[in-house]
């Protein structure tokens, strides 16, 4: 079956992304106008790290958006790669 079509829907299993930065960045997954949320397990940043965090998921829509932040003052955040793990595991939704 060819993946990638428009209108399957994807289970979103794992986050991966190399971050750097101080504080604690914080994550959900959304769905298209936020019908559906799900908050990540936050990652306590680094300035200097040689680890790329997984930090897991179980999300099932269409399409969905990643957010990320931070919420005190002061705390940075530099992102240079974002790995998203999904599979395809229906056609679409019933007519």
């Amino acid at each position: 079956m060819k993946s990638g079509g428009f209108g399957e829907i994807l289970h979103t299993n794992t986050v991966r992304f190399r971050v750097t930065g101080s504080g604690s960045l914080n994550l959900f997954l959304r769905s298209l106008d936020d019908i559906r949320n799900q908050e990540l397990v936050p990652v306590t940043m680094q300035s200097v790290t040689n680890r790329e965090p997984n930090v897991l998921a179980n999300f099932k829509e269409q399409q969905m958006q990643l957010e990320l932040f931070t919420t005190e003052i002061d705390e940075f955040f530099t992102i240079s790669k974002i790995v998203i793990f999904t599979k395809p595991v229906e056609t679409g939704y019933p007519q």
